[in-house]
């Protein structure tokens, strides 16, 4: 009996096992967006994002809506922000800005991308936009997901 109970185990880890993969290959065949943080500079009141995005593939995306979340160098939120960063033209890298009102550039630690909010290409809405994206920072703040 325990025989019997550690082989239905055992195929039972390898379906899962073989399902992960399989699902894997799926995720890896969506085409990647890097999007590096690349600068932080302050302005008057307020402090100036620099990203670099980096679209791979000939995905040409209509609509890509980020969700950040700014802390402070002690882990504290400071700011919510929607970013609009479309349109992200397939193989193309392009820089967006966008300014971070109220908040010093010198007190920012970290940036989150929390969400994807709404992701679409030339054929309509996409799903899983988020797992999509490969955050990286050259700025004095870490930019993840």
């Amino acid at each position: 009996m325990r025989r019997l109970a550690s082989g239905v185990v055992a195929a039972g880890l390898a379906m899962g096992l073989t399902a992960g993969m399989a699902s894997g290959a799926i995720a890896q065949d969506k085409p990647a967006i890097s999007i590096e943080l690349n600068k932080l500079e302050p302005l008057e009141g307020s402090c100036r994002a620099y990203f670099v995005v980096r679209p791979a593939g000939a995905t040409e995306f209509k609509e890509f809506k980020m969700e950040l979340l700014v802390f402070d160098t002690g882990g504290v939120i400071q700011k919510w922000l929607a970013i609009d960063a479309a349109p992200l033209r397939a193989g193309k890298t392009s820089v967006k800005l966008f300014d971070v009102a109220g908040v010093s550039c010198d007190k920012i630690g970290s940036v989150l991308l929390n969400d994807v909010t709404a992701c679409a290409d030339t054929t309509g809405d996409l799903t899983g936009c988020v797992d999509r994206v490969t955050p990286s920072s050259k700025a004095k703040a870490t930019f993840y997901k």
